[in-house]
């Protein structure tokens, strides 16, 4: 019987802690990229907090 495993050469940057390859046959699922149109709760935390400001500045210099 022959050895089917390849040579450590071909792979000289392996990561030895990584996972193990899948078997012929097995693929692994693509996850789809988060929605662009979705925003994070900090995300609009900031927005009302530079609404808040603009307006508090048209309102000082209205008073003004």
């Amino acid at each position: 019987m022959t050895d089917d495993r390849r040579p450590s050469e071909l792979h000289p940057n392996r990561d030895p802690s990584g996972t193990p390859p899948l078997p012929d046959g097995h693929w692994v699922r693509a996850s789809r990229p988060p929605d662009p149109s979705l925003l994070t709760t900090r995300q609009k935390l900031t927005a009302v907090l530079v609404v808040v400001i603009v307006v508090a500045a048209v309102v000082i210099g209205v008073l003004r």
